[in-house]
């Protein structure tokens, strides 16, 4: 079975009877390019091939040019959408681009047709990528990726509902609406339960610390119904060695919700009597973007 990947060109042959006679000739589909061309070649003419400058007759024009629009309608392509059949999209508020999702259309039409799919986003939030899908033959398809920026998308607007139309003037089923649906959620807003947390120890005369009992913190998300927090917790200044952890470290709560965060102390060897401090910042995407919890560690 030969690639069809291989076939450059389509040749068929046409024949119109005239009062002089029968003239045939071929018309030749080339695919080879990024759009079908259509030329007619080998003309025969009653008296022999057509070598030289002969008038043709009208009629024998129109039939070659009725023999392209023949070719075109019967290698027309046709868009076809999908999967996925439609795209959802869960965003932030104010927060600009999420993540794209992608998807797919397909040369649905016959053997030897090539689709130029042209992609149009039907609002200005939307970013697509690539804006053409050119080349495809039939049964093939191609990618493209839609991303959402809703750094001008309020909450209280949601759902939106938006569209891409992929089109060819040449294809069957063109143009096509593929379908989005885009929910924006209103801002988070971080609390916690406490805006300190102290731990007191007592330098041994040899040997190593006691162990400190680990203290707890909740973080809370109290924005909005509908709000989603994607939080971190994180030593702001990095240099305190004695703060060994958070448990967890990252998490998400939606509106309502809340996480107790344990923090764990350890006294390194070299600690002598004082007062370290080191503040935990817990951040994310919300209305007031972080809140500081210090930690205060009491050598005595």
């Amino acid at each position: 079975m030969p690639l069809v990947g291989n076939i450059k060109f389509h040749d068929y042959q046409f024949a119109h009877l005239t009062a002089t006679g029968t003239w045939r000739w071929t018309t030749r589909l080339d695919v080879s390019g990024s759009a079908p061309l259509y030329t007619v070649r080998d003309i025969l003419t009653p008296y022999g091939l057509l070598r030289d400058s002969v008038p043709l007759p009208g009629e024998l024009i129109q039939a070659m040019a009725e023999s392209i629009v023949e070719l075109r309608a019967s290698f027309a392509p046709s868009v076809l959408l999908g999967p996925p059949s439609s795209l959802t999209f869960v965003v932030d508020e104010g927060r600009g681009f999420a993540e794209g999702q992608s998807a797919r259309v397909t040369n649905n039409g016959a053997y030897g047709s090539l689709l130029q799919a042209n992609l149009a986003a039907s609002a200005e939030y939307l970013r697509l990528t690539p804006a053409v899908i050119g080349g495809l033959a039939a049964g093939e398809w191609g990618l493209f990726m839609v991303e959402v920026d809703s750094s001008s998308l309020a909450a209280s607007g949601s759902p939106y509902e938006a569209s891409v139309t992929v089109s060819d003037p040449t294809a069957a089923g063109s143009p096509a609406t593929f379908p989005l649906t885009i929910t924006v959620r209103p801002k988070a807003q971080i609390q916690t339960s406490v805006g300190s947390l102290t731990y007191t120890v007592t330098r041994p005369s040899s040997g190593p610390f006691p162990a400190i009992t680990p203290q707890t913190f909740e973080v809370r998300n109290v924005g909005p119904s509908g709000s989603f927090l994607s939080y971190e917790v994180r030593k702001l200044t990095g240099t305190a060695d004695w703060l060994t952890a958070t448990n967890p470290a990252y998490g998400e709560l939606v509106a309502g919700g809340s996480e107790e965060v344990e923090v764990v102390v350890v006294p390194t060897p070299a600690m002598g009597p004082g007062t370290y401090t080191e503040v935990l910042r817990v951040s994310g995407y919300s209305a007031n973007d972080f809140v500081d919890v210090q930690i205060q560690l009491v050598i005595s």
